[in-house]
């Protein structure tokens, strides 16, 4: 690599386009503290393995440094223990220069997450929300026992989005039911309204999975949208146990994709491990952008360096985004604009030094994954 010598960007700030809120309160204790860096749920992972994982490995090291303690876990458990929950979002924000948060705020259940609102007063960063369909789906079932009435709310819910606070929808599909969205005729969506209200009177709440509501009430929210110009994120790929990854494959979506040609939809997660079907989606819709998250999926570096090779050298980088999907703990949010700026550095180091860029071009397609595709998408 020309004598060592690596592409700087450091001097580009990020907006985090996927992420989740912090918990208000940062003093946990070690297996708590690994089982956030781990998708899988069985505790045996963050009681025996998540500590013997490479992600988790660098990011001990890198605290240590920063927290300046011993490298190893025990003594960044104890480093982080000093600080005070607000100090520590604070810091960890402010040295990963992230300007901008666009926060999927359903997730951890937001009486226990500082609210945009908060984040923004600490950090002086930006903060946008999401609204996240199948969540409001799922909440207004426990209240409308009336199909008619349950559409009329949720239409209402989903529209003017702005005025009520949020930038654009998030859907979890791909959880739920499978990102093979189908078309199902209002009576097949009523008689599964009613199958899902049944389990609400027998169990006290639901977690919807159905099939044809889902895809029946996202047509309706694809259809507002594009009224709105609003962008849809999806969550594809990399997933708990949860998901189904073989319906994960972001090409399910090409239907919605050919139908609904005036809303921005974001494919997050890089797709993992079907980055180059996200890539080639968004190489080839015009509306359809690519989502590189630097910390979940929690994935070592070479493995970054892989998918970023391949959203570079398929999509156009005005159609590239960066995120973390950082939840729960600041570091993720941090340790991911650490991790996002290498390896975007290294792979277009990679491109100058085979003579695909200049350094000047290469500077200019970073700016546009790290904050400027982001700030137009969401208006941060």
């Amino acid at each position: 690599m020309n004598g060592g010598t690596m592409l700087d960007l450091t001097d580009i700030p990020v907006i985090d386009n996927h992420c989740h809120s912090m918990l208000l309160h940062q003093h946990l204790d070690t297996v708590t503290y690994r089982s956030y860096f781990t998708e899988a749920t069985a505790p045996v992972f963050a009681q025996q393995h998540v500590q013997h994982t490479v992600y988790y490995l660098w990011m001990v090291r890198h605290l240590a440094r920063f927290l300046d303690c011993e490298s190893t876990e025990e003594a960044v458990i104890a480093a982080r223990q000093q600080i005070s929950s607000d100090e520590l979002v604070q810091r960890l924000l402010r040295a990963g220069n992230i300007k901008g948060l666009v926060l999927d705020g359903a997730y951890p259940p937001p009486e226990q997450c500082y609210s945009a609102e908060q984040l923004a007063a600490l950090s002086g960063v930006r903060v946008v929300s999401l609204l996240r369909l199948e969540v409001l789906m799922q909440d207004l079932l426990q209240t409308c026992a009336d199909f008619d009435e349950y559409l009329e709310r949720y239409r209402e819910a989903i529209s003017n989005v702005r005025e009520k606070g949020y930038c654009g929808f998030k859907s979890i599909v791909a959880y739920r039911a499978g990102l093979n969205i189908a078309e199902w005729s209002k009576e097949q969506a009523r008689l599964a309204f009613q199958v899902a209200r049944t389990e609400v009177a027998q169990r006290g709440s639901i977690q919807l999975r159905s099939k044809p509501l889902i895809d029946y009430l996202l047509h309706i929210a694809f259809a507002s949208a594009c009224e709105q110009r609003l962008p849809v994120q999806f969550h594809t790929g990399y997933g708990d146990s949860d998901t189904d990854m073989l319906l994960g494959n972001p090409l399910h979506l090409r239907p919605v994709l050919e139908a609904y040609q005036e809303m921005s939809v974001v494919l997050l997660h890089e797709s993992y491990p079907y980055s180059q079907l996200g890539a080639y989606l968004a190489a080839i819709y015009p509306h359809v952008y690519f989502d590189l998250s630097y910390t979940i999926p929690f994935v070592e570096k070479l493995e970054m360096l892989a998918f970023t090779r391949q959203a570079l050298s398929i999509a156009p980088a005005s159609k590239l985004t960066y995120s973390s999907d950082g939840i729960y703990v600041p570091e993720m949010h941090w340790a991911s604009a650490l991790r996002g700026r290498a390896v975007l550095a290294q792979v277009l180091q990679e491109m100058i030094d085979a003579d695909e860029l200049d350094e000047q071009q290469a500077h200019d397609l970073a700016e546009f994954v790290l904050y400027k595709n982001a700030a137009q998408l969401y208006g941060v």
